[in-house]
């Protein structure tokens, strides 16, 4: 990168003049495979109840969102489209920075447009320059308190929004650099409390990219040198520490790199419970075949006389320790390592069915309650390069039976998610089947195949690649 040269000025460059043909075709196929994935989850997400505060803050319009009768101008449906998508906690993210692209940067490119073809150029430059800055930062800024999938969403769904218009160079400076400005914190601690708003913060994120895309056609700008700091001090270094900015490849080297280690997930939940998850699927495994060689009356007991269930795993995920509330209310379940362990050791991989149901059905809800957590300096040590957490039950007998889980998010996938050690693994049929699980409401199975083939199409590209050369 040119030592003269602003860094959101090299990005928007990248942006405005990356091809598609310099990204690997299997690269671009992740795009499409991503796409799908958070249109299944929009549409789950749109069946259940909570999928009324998607319109918290909407306002009339003429477009329409998933499962909202009422129309929507075009800053609500991002909102909304942002809100929907990661309402179950069954969006993609990027184990590298700690972010989901998805619901901050797809809700800009889908609000009003079923052009899924003519999206994915503008859909995978987002999540490169998005990727690229919440890696540089990881994962400082979420040890600081900060969530990455604003921050960096807005800047990211700038990105795809000016990509998407055609938008010169200048006008794109000016876009980035005011995401940038306007990016929400979304502070971790609101994760943690799994306060019911916490879902509209992608949403949100995507909406700030939007205004900001707006006013940079307006001419308002905030300031080239606004990641590095004219001084040092750029938002990077705030939010991601002194290195950050050296982290960061020149942006002309760019080649949708990020995209390897986009992972899809294979239930709902938040990441950072998804590790304690495996390992008790792989508990209940173990205890299933016990039970059913007949040869083992305290494996046979089942939870209910179970002394002792205990978590152990890295400071992160023990943000996530607590018992939902009362009320039970989904964000707030899907949050909770004591909950979402209690559902897998009593019925196995969550899928949408498990997670509408009565969340506080009383035998789920008595096992969570008896789910006790702890630090493990080894977990700790591994993260964030690998998420791992060990569960151990203890039998009537009094033996102890301990199963570990590590979940390698940030390397090169070689399916669609991680390869998790007892969970069930995404590979291109195993997505094709989430979409048609999630959207089963949508329509009938053959306009929903059709969609998805459409979606997936091998030639989807071809339009974006006879796009001619700019001057």
């Amino acid at each position: 990168m040119a030592a003269d040269l602003p860094l959101l000025r090299a990005i928007a460059r990248w942006v405005t003049a990356v091809r598609a043909e310099a990204i690997a075709p299997a690269r671009r196929h992740r795009m499409q495979v991503a796409l799908l994935d958070f249109l299944a989850c929009a549409h789950a997400g749109s069946t259940l109840p909570e999928a009324a505060d998607a319109r918290v803050l909407a306002r009339p319009g003429a477009l329409a969102v998933p499962g909202l009768a009422q129309r929507l101008d075009e800053p609500s449906a991002i909102v909304a489209w942002g809100t929907l998508g990661a309402l179950l906690q069954w969006h993609d993210g990027y184990g590298r920075g700690g972010n989901h692209p998805s619901s901050s940067i797809l809700p800009v490119l889908l609000a009003g447009s079923e052009d899924w073809h003519g999206m994915l150029m503008p859909a995978l430059v987002g999540y490169e320059v998005a990727n690229r800055l919440a890696a540089a930062t990881h994962p400082h800024q979420t040890l600081a308190g900060s969530a990455p999938t604003s921050t960096m969403g807005a800047i990211g769904a700038a990105a795809a929004l000016c990509r998407r218009e055609g938008l010169d160079e200048d006008t794109t400076v000016r876009a980035l650099g005011l995401a940038g400005f306007w990016a929400p914190v979304a502070a971790f601690e609101g994760l943690r409390a799994r306060g019911q708003g916490v879902p509209l913060h992608s949403g949100l994120a995507a909406r700030a990219g939007w205004e900001a895309v707006q006013a940079a056609r307006a001419g308002l700008a905030a300031s080239e040198h606004l990641l590095e700091g004219a001084d040092g001090a750029g938002l990077l270094s705030l939010l991601g520490g002194p290195d950050s900015v050296a982290r960061l490849a020149d942006p002309a080297t760019w080649r949708g790199e990020t995209l390897d280690q986009v992972y899809l997930k294979p239930f709902p939940g938040c990441r950072h419970v998804h590790p304690a998850v495996e390992a008790a699927l792989g508990l209940r495994g173990r205890l299933a075949l016990e039970a059913a060689a007949g040869n083992d009356s305290a494996a046979s007991a089942g939870p209910a006389a179970w002394s002792a269930i205990e978590v152990r795993t890295y400071g992160v995920a023990l943000g996530f320790a607590a018992m939902p509330r009362a009320g039970a209310e989904l964000y707030d379940c899907l949050m909770s390592l004591p909950w979402c362990v209690a559902l897998a050791l009593l019925e196995g991989t969550p899928d949408l069915t498990a997670v509408a149901a009565d969340r506080a059905r009383p035998a789920l809800w008595s096992l969570a309650q008896r789910v006790q957590l702890r630090a493990d300096p080894a977990h700790q040590a591994a993260y964030p390069g690998c998420l791992g957490a060990t569960v151990a039950v203890t039998l009537p007998d009094g033996r102890v039976l301990t199963q570990d889980a590590v979940l390698r998010y940030a390397e090169a996938a070689t399916s669609f998610s991680p390869a998790g050690p007892f969970g069930p693994v995404l590979d291109e049929t195993g997505v094709l089947d989430k979409f048609m699980r999630l959207t089963a409401s949508r329509g009938g199975e053959a306009s929903r195949q059709a969609m998805a083939h459409r979606i997936l199409d091998p030639q989807a590209w071809q339009r974006e690649l006879a796009r001619p050369s700019p001057p």
